[in-house]
């Protein structure tokens, strides 16, 4: 979700450079920060650049300015979000589990900290979420041809449900899992939320991984997904299909 057209070219450079660097890990491939030091944590900032090692960041058509950019994060969400993307990108270069592309990005906040869509009138995410940059969406890592954020599991005969209404069938889970467990190292994180139908496969991968110590002990302890397989109105059932929600401890 961005309006830099030349983010476009800017990302080329990048992955060219990324590539280069990360013949193979442990030994190569340089992280960027994962946590944020200093008084400007809290600070709402735009995700920037629009592409970079391991991630893209949806463009959305209205989006055409830093103003009307609904991809405001606080500061240490956006260096948590550019480390777990490019640790996937690094460390499962070689798996065949998926596509390998860049991860994509969703609603943040808009530029004033609220709910995206609220300077419309019309919120499209509930009440209190996605305020002041502490939430953002993220497509899920996938076996189709790109990591875009779309369905990873048939979502109804005809009529769109809103939700997987069967096992996801384009899911990277390894992938995701990884993901998943990389921004859980921070005790920052105060949970995931996805599907209900994807919650298994991602939580089998989660077990595996840290069964192997990809995962650190102690992000494994932390790891807290968020899911409904019947409505029961923690509002993790609906709308979940297409991408994970990520929120930080307030």
């Amino acid at each position: 979700m961005k309006w830099l057209v030349i983010a476009c070219l800017a990302g080329t450079l990048v992955s060219a450079a990324w590539r280069i660097c990360r013949p193979g890990r442990p030994a190569a491939c340089e992280l960027p920060p994962r946590d944020c030091v200093g008084d400007d944590c809290g600070d709402l900032v735009q995700m920037l650049p629009a592409v970079g090692p391991g991630y893209v960041d949806d463009f959305e058509i209205y989006e055409d300015s830093s103003v009307w950019s609904t991809s405001y994060l606080r500061r240490e969400l956006m260096m948590l979000v550019k480390y777990a993307a490019a640790r996937v990108a690094c460390d499962a270069a070689e798996w065949r589990t998926g596509n390998g592309a860049p991860i994509g990005l969703g609603d943040g906040s808009d530029v004033d900290g609220n709910t995206p869509g609220t300077a419309y009138g019309k919120p499209r995410h509930p009440r209190t979420t996605h305020e002041h940059g502490y939430d953002i969406d993220i497509a899920y890592y996938q076996r189709a041809k790109d990591n875009r954020i779309q369905p990873v599991c048939p979502t109804g005969d005809g009529v769109d449900a809103y939700r997987c209404v069967k096992p996801p069938d384009t899911l990277d889970a390894k992938r995701t899992a990884l993901f998943i467990g990389t921004l859980f190292e921070s005790d920052r994180v105060r949970i995931v939320g996805v599907d209900g139908k994807v919650a298994k496969p991602v939580l089998d991968q989660i077990r595996r991984l840290c069964a192997s110590g990809m995962l650190s002990a102690d992000a494994c302890a932390r790891i807290k997904l968020g899911y409904e397989t019947e409505l029961t109105g923690k509002h993790w059932y609906y709308g979940h299909h297409n991408h994970l929600h990520v929120s930080l401890e307030r």
